[in-house]
C-alpha cells in the first residue's frame, strides 16, 4: 500500500527482517509484571519508512508477554508509535491498529518487513498510520500471535487476535510514560475482526484500562461467508489456504486433504514461504480446467459441515462491545461485501452496542483507506476518534 496521498496498492515485501530466534524471557526495566501485556523488549526500528518517520517523535518494535487460547504464555511483537510534540494533559491516547492480512511466517510481520525501498512501512499502512500520529493519537500496532515470534499464527482465530490488540496497549504504556490508558481498537480486513473481538473482550481481558470504541475498515466479519465456506473463489483461494493454516492451531485434527482437491494440496506450501502480496498473485488468477473451483472445496460433505461450524465460530460480533462501534467499507470491495457489513451493524446493535456503518462509494478494499480526497475512510476515522477520546 502507498501513503494515503496516493491510490492504496497491495504492498510488495522484497525483504524481511526474521523474527528472534529466543525472545528475552525477562521484563524490560520497571515494567512491574510478569503478566499478559508485560514489555519485555522495545527497540528502536531502523529503516523507517520516511513519512512515519516525519510524523512520530518514537518509533520502537516491541515485544510482549501475551495469553494464547490454550492459556500458554506467549511473547507477541509489535510496533510503538508516538505523536510529536508535546502530549496532552492526560497522555496521548493510544489507537490499537490491527493490520490486515501479511502472512502466516515471521518474514510477515509488519514491524519488521521492509517494502521495495529497504523500509519498514507496517506492512503498507504507513500512510494511515502516519494520519492517526498527526492527529495526536500514539499507535501499538501489534504483529499477532505467531508472527514475528515463535509459534504458529493462528490466522482468522478472532480472539488470539483480539489479545495480542488490548496487550501491545498496555506493553505500550509500560514503555511510553506520555501515554494514557485510553485506547481504541481499530483495524482493516483481518484487522477489523481483531479489532472488533479485543472491543468485546475490553471489560474482561482489557479490565483495567480505558477503552473508547472500535473501528473496522473493510473488516470480516461473518467468516463463514468471506470464504464462501469453503468455495472461495478465484480472488480469495490463497486467503482460504491461510484460513485453514490458522484453523488448523485450534483444531488439530484438521487434516488438509478433507479441505482442498490435490493440485491445491500441491500448492498448500507455497502459503507457508511467501507474504499475501505474493500469496494473492499467484492464487487469484482464474485458471479454469487448469486449478478449478473444487480444488478448493471441501471434499465431502462431512468437511463441508465441519468446516462451516469452524469458520462460524470466528464471526464477529458475538457479543455487546463496551463501547461505540463504527464499521466502514467501500462499495467497490472485492472481497468484503457491503450486506455482511451492514449485518454485523445490526448484529452489534441486536446485542446492545452502539454501532454505525458507513459507504463509500467507488472505493475498494484498500482505497477505502485512503484520504476523504480520495474517496477514502481516513479522515472520517480521525473525526469519529477525536469525538470518542474523552468520557
Amino acid at each position: 500500500m502507498a501513503t494515503a496521498a496516493t491510490p492504496l496498492t497491495i504492498p510488495t515485501v522484497v525483504e524481511a527482517r526474521p523474527g528472534p530466534e529466543v525472545i528475552a524471557e525477562r521484563p524490560a526495566p520497571d515494567s512491574g509484571r510478569l503478566g499478559a501485556g508485560t514489555l519485555l523488549t522495545a527497540e528502536a526500528i531502523d529503516e523507517l519508512d520516511p513519512s512515519l518517520a516525519a510524523a512520530a517523535e518514537r518509533a520502537d518494535r516491541i515485544t510482549y508477554r501475551s495469553k494464547s487460547l490454550s492459556g500458554r504464555d506467549i511473547v507477541v511483537s509489535g510496533a510503538l508509535l508516538t505523536p510529536k510534540g508535546a502530549a496532552p494533559e492526560h497522555g496521548w491516547p493510544i489507537v490499537s491498529w490491527a493490520h490486515g492480512s501479511s502472512g502466516i511466517i515471521d518474514q510477515c510481520a509488519p514491524s519488521t518487513a521492509l517494502n521495495e525501498d529497504g523500509k519498514v512501512d507496517l506492512f503498507g499502512y504507513a500512510g494511515f498510520v502516519t494520519q492517526l500520529l498527526d492527529a495526536g493519537y500514539a499507535v501499538a500496532a501489534t504483529d499477532y500471535e505467531g508472527l514475528g515470534t515463535r509459534g504458529d499464527h493462528p490466522y482468522i482465530v478472532a480472539d488470539s487476535e483480539g489479545r495480542g490488540v488490548i496487550d501491545a496497549v498496555r506493553a505500550a504504556i509500560q514503555a511510553e510514560p506520555t501515554l494514557s490508558k485510553s485506547y481504541f481498537s481499530v483495524g482493516h480486513s483481518q484487522g477489523g475482526q481483531a479489532a472488533i473481538a479485543a472491543g468485546e473482550m475490553a471489560h474482561t481481558y482489557g479490565k483495567g484500562l480505558d477503552f473508547r470504541g472500535t473501528i473496522g475498515l473493510a473488516p470480516v466479519t461473518n467468516v463463514g461467508q468471506a470464504y464462501s465456506y469453503g468455495s472461495p473463489g478465484p480472488v480469495d483461494r490463497g486467503f482460504y489456504l491461510l484460513a485453514l493454516h490458522g484453523l488448523r492451531t485450534e483444531h488439530p485434527d484438521l487434516r488438509f486433504d478433507q479441505y482442498l482437491g490435490r493440485q491445491a494440496l500441491d500448492l498448500l506450501p507455497r502459503v507457508s514461504q511467501v507474504c499475501t502480496d505474493q500469496i494473492w498473485e499467484e492464487f487469484s488468477a482464474d485458471l479454469g480446467t487448469e486449478l478449478n473451483d473444487y480444488q478448493f472445496t471441501p471434499q465431502n460433505s462431512a468437511a463441508a459441515l465441519q468446516v462451516q461450524g469452524w469458520l462460524d465460530e470466528q464471526s464477529v460480533p458475538r457479543g455487546r462491545t463496551p463501547g461505540p462501534m463504527l464499521l466502514l467499507q467501500g462499495d467497490a470491495d472485492p472481497s468484503i461485501k457491503k450486506a455482511v457489513t451492514q449485518q454485523a451493524v445490526r448484529n452489534a446493535r441486536g446485542s446492545g452496542t452502539a454501532a454505525e456503518f458507513r459507504l463509500y462509494p467507488g472505493a475498494d478494499h484498500y482505497t477505502v483507506l485512503g484520504p476523504r480526497s480520495d474517496g477514502g475512510a481516513a479522515d472520517d476515522v480521525v473525526e469519529w476518534l477525536d469525538r470518542h477520546r474523552h468520557p
